[in-house]
Formats: structure tokens, C-alpha cells, sequence
């Protein structure tokens, strides 16, 4: 099959169409993956902050979240009070790889015994990774829980 340009009256064949229409249409998905990385990591975040505590106790708790940065300074001095299945999430934290001192303290509740903790994680990759406080009643781990991951599912499996 020919099919003519009706503007200079020359002919191109359909494997012609065909073949340039394949390309552009390569070209134009070829670079998604990259694309949509920066969409994916924006919805990341708003689900995170860079230190998150999430409270999937049977209760509603109050209490304070400190963290040290590797230079021995105060990168975050908080206090939190949540309903159950509730979250706080803070930002501008995490300014260097390294390690990072977490301390909780609740006040006026104990959950199975215990009213505080302290951690010191390690931060490999201040874009990615993320520092989480979960406060929980499930008896297959402690009840405040202080771990490094990416995603919220790292930090909510220890509530399920």
C-alpha cells in the first residue's frame, strides 16, 4: 500500500508509516522508568517523613522523640500525641550518612511494660532511607520499635 503526501506528492509506503511511528513510539516510552521515579519518590514521601512514629497501639499515647545526628547535635526535639493508627512524620533531619542516636519517652502510659527506648541506627543514604517509631501491642515484637527502612510497609509490619 502507497499513501501520498498530498503537500509535495511524494509516496510513502505503509512499512515506511509503520516503522516511523514504531520509533516514536520507543522513543517516547523508552526513558518511563526514569521519568516516573521522581513521581514515585514524591508520593514516598508524602507518606513519610524522614523520621515518622506511628502509633498502632491500642491506645492513645503522648510522649517526646529526640534524635542525635553523627556530629553529637540535636537534629530533632519533639513531642507527639496520637490516637490510635495515627502518625507524625518530621522532615529536614537526616542531613548525613552516619549515625544517628533515636530516643523515645511516653508519658503517663507503659505499653506491655515499657515507656521508653533508645537506638542508634545507622543512615546510609539520606534520599532513601527514613528513621520509624512504632509503638504497638503485637506480641511477636517489642513494643516500641525503632528500625531504618524506604517504605511504609518496612515500618508496619511490625503492627500486623
Amino acid at each position: 500500500m502507497r499513501l501520498r503526501n498530498h503537500t509535495n506528492g511524494t509516496s510513502t509506503t505503509r512499512r515506511q508509516v509503520l516503522a516511523v511511528s514504531g520509533t516514536v513510539f520507543l522513543t517516547s516510552v523508552a526513558g518511563c522508568n526514569t521519568l516516573l521515579k521522581p513521581v514515585r519518590d514524591a508520593t514516598s514521601d508524602v507518606a513519610l517523613g524522614e523520621v515518622n512514629v506511628f502509633n498502632m497501639a491500642d491506645r492513645r499515647i503522648e510522649g517526646s522523640i529526640e534524635v542525635v545526628d553523627p556530629a553529637g547535635e540535636t537534629a530533632l526535639e519533639k513531642t507527639f500525641d496520637l490516637e490510635h493508627e495515627q502518625d507524625q512524620n518530621s522532615g529536614d533531619v537526616l542531613g548525613a550518612t552516619g549515625e544517628y542516636t533515636v530516643s523515645v519517652a511516653l508519658m503517663n502510659t507503659e505499653i506491655e511494660g515499657s515507656s521508653q527506648a533508645n537506638k542508634t541506627v545507622s543512615i546510609e543514604d539520606t534520599d532513601e532511607e527514613r528513621i520509624g517509631v512504632v509503638f504497638n501491642t503485637n506480641e511477636e515484637y517489642e513494643p516500641i520499635v525503632i528500625r531504618v527502612g524506604t517504605t511504609p510497609k518496612d515500618f508496619l509490619e511490625v503492627a500486623n
